[in-house]
Parts: C-alpha cells; sequence; structure tokens
C-alpha cells in the first residue's frame, strides 16, 4: 500500500506539467509581459510629462464700432394757462332819465269876480289834464351795454278816472336821429303807469285822446 502511494508521489512529481523547464517559461512570459506593461506606462508618463500643456490661446475680442450718443435735448411740457372765468360786468351805476314831458297848457276860466255874495258854479270849470305821477323808464340793458341814448314819442288816452289807455309808439329814436326800437318797450311800461288829474269839462272829468309825450332816455355823464 505505501509502495503504491510512493509510487504514485513520484509519478505526479515527474509529470511534464511541473517540469523545472515549463514552469521557467511560463515566468519568463510572464515577466515579459509584465516588463512591456511597464514600458508602456513610463512611455506614457514620459509624453504626458514632455507635453506642454500652456493656456489656450485667446482669440482676440471683435472691434466694437464706438457708439454715438445724439445730444438729446430735454423736452419741456408747457401748459397754457387757464382762462379764468369771465368777471361779472361792474354794477350798473343808476342812471338818470330826463323826461321831457309835454303836459299841455292848463288853463281855468272863471267868473269875474262879484262883489255880490253870488255862489261859485263849479260847471263853467274848463282843464286840461294835469301829470300827478310820472315814474322814470327803465334804461333798456341792450341801449346801456352799447351807450346809446334816445327817445321815444308816445301817444295815448287820458281817461276820466287819470288813468293812461291805449298807448302806441309813434317814433323812437338814436341820439343821432335814426330809428331804433331799442327803447320801445321801456317807454310804453313807463307811460302806462302814468297818473293824471282828468281834463275838465263844464266841471266834469272827460277823456282826452291824442295826447303825446316824448319820453328821452340819456346816459348820467
Amino acid at each position: 500500500m505505501e509502495q503504491a502511494f510512493l509510487s504514485s508521489r513520484i509519478y505526479q512529481l515527474t509529470d511534464p506539467p511541473f517540469s523545472p523547464s515549463i514552469r521557467l517559461g511560463q515566468l519568463a512570459r510572464s515577466g515579459s509581459f509584465a516588463l512591456g506593461v511597464t514600458g508602456l506606462l513610463l512611455l506614457g508618463m514620459t509624453q504626458l510629462i514632455a507635453t506642454d500643456y500652456g493656456a489656450p490661446p485667446v482669440e482676440p475680442s471683435p472691434a466694437i464700432a464706438p457708439i454715438h450718443m445724439p445730444d438729446v435735448k430735454p423736452t419741456v411740457y408747457t401748459s397754457e394757462q387757464v382762462p379764468k372765468p369771465q368777471e361779472l360786468p361792474p354794477q350798473i351805476q343808476p342812471t338818470t332819465t330826463e323826461q321831457v314831458v309835454d303836459p299841455g297848457k292848463i288853463s281855468t276860466s272863471f267868473d269875474p269876480p262879484v262883489v255880490t255874495k253870488k255862489k261859485f258854479d263849479p260847471t263853467i270849470i274848463n282843464a286840461d289834464p294835469l301829470p300827478i305821477y310820472k315814474p322814470a323808464p327803465r334804461y333798456p340793458r341792450r341801449a346801456l351795454a352799447q351807450g346809446m341814448e334816445g327817445y321815444v314819442v308816445v301817444e295815448f288816452t287820458i281817461s276820466k278816472n287819470g288813468s293812461v289807455k291805449n298807448p302806441r309808439v309813434v317814433g323812437g329814436f338814436d341820439s343821432a336821429g335814426a330809428p331804433t326800437d331799442l327803447f320801445d318797450r321801456s317807454a310804453l311800461n313807463a307811460v302806462e303807469r302814468f297818473k293824471y288829474r282828468p281834463p275838465m269839462s263844464e266841471g266834469q272829468p272827460v277823456e282826452k285822446h291824442g295826447v303825446r309825450n316824448r319820453i328821452v332816455f340819456k346816459l348820467a355823464k
């Protein structure tokens, strides 16, 4: 048994794969390979060291044309002044109106005085109308604004109680004598308010037709 084991051991040691020549060849090949790899590594490192890694070239920047800034003038905004509201016209000063009125003649007739105690008979009294109240006419606004003066001739009837009836304008004129109707309405309104002592005929009040007055409009100086 022991003899068989020894023979087997000897056989294994003398087997060709484990011969010294084979093992030396394998070691030689491995050493050559290792040397080759080491040489390649050294060569690569030498190349890396020899290589000059400088900074990449800097390309010149493109030329920029000079910027011309135009002269800018400041814009000035002006606002127009809002006109003030139209002021009210100055207060109209009171004016005086010159009235030229032809009241007519007032005539009375009486019996000649007598010494006797004869009583006075009123039936024999005749009298023309006598103005009692004549208000001043109102100056027309348009004529006042234009500084115009003038007059109006008005014809009317005096009633038995002394009031005015049926007034009408005969003619209206400015100070230069040119016809105008600016004063007509104001003149009529004034004449309608006239008051008279009525005309008397034989002691009785009567109407008097065709009475004319000239109403003058004149600005105060």
